[in-house]
């Protein structure tokens, strides 16, 4: 499972985006990989960088929050 949805355990709870359960995370993660472009083969720090990348850029982040949302 991801290494990085801890990381993003404050956004998520922010959108109300539960991630208690198994099923919840993996849910998570591949909204999270389909949005930065990553797929289930790529190891979870790939996609922890790339997601990092995506937190700091204004347009991205908001494009990624928006992609979550859509999980609720």
């Amino acid at each position: 499972m991801s290494c990085y949805l801890r990381h993003l355990k404050p956004v998520l709870d922010e959108l109300g985006i539960p991630t208690g359960t198994k099923k919840e995370r993996k849910q998570v993660d591949l909204a999270v990989r389909e949005v930065v472009g990553k797929s289930s083969a790529h190891q979870c720090n790939e996609v922890w960088k790339e997601v990092k990348v995506w937190l700091q850029d204004t347009d991205k982040k908001q494009s990624l929050l928006d992609s979550l949302r859509k999980l609720t």
